[in-house]
């Protein structure tokens, strides 16, 4: 039974950590075959916080004598788990863009970037207009360390809603 949710921070910090070497790993690999972990690329990623969050919840009862909680308890430890995560990707993303190799690896994402959009110009312009178009490229060349931190935090959060509940759901007492 877990009388002090304090006691689960250990554990969250370590399936943090787990979880940014992971997507070190996962982002060196896609680096090496040619391919910018950047944007899209980057989103296989939730399905390992899915695991994670899965993993914790299903191993709870194990930890704990066998003891099932109410699933908004599960809610808000796997929500802390998120939370803990999140934090510490966001981190580890805004350190590593700020680097050289991190540098570098964002320049080449914003030109490839700005050459598709150049490359569908005719048709926004003529669909969106030439101030949406503006506006598109300012935006990718306005992407700096903070911005992918501050957008891969967020997405961590409202993207592990719906899977937080249908785990709590389900591992429910």
């Amino acid at each position: 039974m877990v009388n002090n949710w304090f006691s689960e921070i250990s554990r969250f910090v370590i399936y943090a950590i787990l979880f940014v070497v992971i997507l070190v790993a996962y982002g060196f690999i896609l680096q090496q075959i040619g391919i910018i972990p950047i944007g899209g690329k980057k989103a296989p990623t939730f399905v390992f916080l899915l695991f994670f969050q899965w993993w914790y919840v299903f191993k709870f009862p194990s930890r704990n004598q066998g003891e099932k909680k109410h699933f908004l308890v599960y809610f808000l430890l796997q929500y802390i788990l998120i939370l803990v995560t999140a934090t510490l990707s966001a981190l580890f993303l805004h350190y590593f863009f700020e680097t050289g190799p991190g540098l570098q690896m964002l320049e080449g994402y914003i030109q490839q970037s700005l050459l598709e959009l150049n490359g569908y110009k005719e048709v926004i312009v003529s669909q969106e207009g030439g101030e949406y178009y503006n506006s598109l490229h300012d935006g990718i060349k306005s992407i700096n360390a903070y911005s992918i931190a501050k957008d891969d935090f967020a997405q961590k959060m409202a993207l592990g809603f719906l899977p937080n509940l249908l785990i709590s759901l389900y591992y429910k007492k």
